[in-house]
């Protein structure tokens, strides 16, 4: 069942990349990302409130999936670190997303989970398999042949800071989805409680990035308003709820989980780049977009 709930949110995912690459183009990021977040607050903020004031109406059915139980302080914190985790990494990616083709930025994405590996390895001490280790070297390989590519474009991965800042959110995705997995198995917390109040925390972050950052320069960066930026949250807050059911049952496997979300992911978003974007150089980032599916493969074994 985690395998469906992984393939459901990666697709859902996908989608999500091309509405993020429509909001962002040519637009301000902070207020982007601040509707974004509202938007998925206004969407878990009912059942806060209902399980807190009506905790009757989740005791049987369906709704039982929906309730948001009472968390001590402490969980609420650990909530917080991860829309603070989060916040920094969005940030990150939606400048980049902005400022780089999505078929570049689709492909670098995919070394998440090869990262993942690396923390696993580095922190909790796994001993990777010889697969892989084959598919964190394919990883390696296939940044390289975008980083060829990306120069044709005038990209060079060395020293572009959009491809530095997408580098640096897939680190903290990668440190995030171990921290899900904390939260999820140590401390016992529901996914639909993680989501829920992560939401809210989010836009609250959002409220003081938008109000320090943004609100004193908004005349030099203008905001255009989207229907692709509700498209987005709903997107995101749907996909990341069926995400994180995934990732609790008992027999997820945490390395696959991301492998799955990033391949499919991928796929949705560059076809539509290359098909509707009209992105260039597609042929020379064909090579490096097959290493990566063949990467995620070796990784999975």
């Amino acid at each position: 069942m985690w395998i469906l709930l992984s393939l459901i949110s990666a697709f859902l995912l996908g989608f999500y990349d091309i509405f993020k690459k429509k909001s962002v183009n040519a637009n301000a990021i902070a207020p982007v990302l601040f509707f974004s977040t509202l938007v998925s607050a206004l969407i878990f903020l009912p059942f806060i409130l209902l399980s807190h004031y009506q905790p009757q109406w989740f005791s049987d059915g369906f709704l039982t999936n929906f309730y948001v139980e009472p968390i001590p302080l402490k969980n609420h914190l650990l909530i917080l670190g991860k829309a603070f985790m989060i916040m920094i990494s969005w940030v990150f990616s939606y400048s980049a997303m902005k400022n780089l083709p999505i078929t570049v930025v689709g492909p670098i994405n995919q070394l998440r989970p090869a990262i993942s590996l690396l923390l696993l390895l580095i922190v909790f001490q796994e001993h990777l398999t010889v697969n892989q280790w084959i598919g964190v070297v394919l990883a390696i390989i296939s940044f390289y042949l975008m980083n060829k590519s990306g120069k044709r474009e005038g990209i060079k991965f060395e020293s572009n800071k959009w491809v530095i800042m997408l580098l640096l959110s897939a680190v903290i995705v990668a440190i995030s989805g171990i921290y899900d997995k904390f939260l999820l198995s140590k401390q016992r917390m529901a996914p639909v409680t993680v989501q829920s109040w992560y939401s809210v925390y989010l836009f609250i972050l959002m409220t003081v990035f938008i109000l320090c950052i943004w609100w004193k320069r908004r005349k030099e960066h203008p905001f255009e308003w989207r229907w692709s930026i509700v498209v987005m949250a709903v997107f995101v807050s749907v996909a990341d709820c069926i995400y994180l059911s995934g990732l609790s049952q008992e027999a997820a496997v945490m390395v696959i989980i991301p492998l799955i979300l990033n391949g499919v992911r991928l796929v949705v978003s560059f076809s539509y780049g290359a098909l509707c974007f009209k992105e260039k150089n597609i042929r020379s980032k064909i090579i490096p977009l097959l290493m990566v599916l063949t990467a995620l493969a070796f990784l999975c074994v």
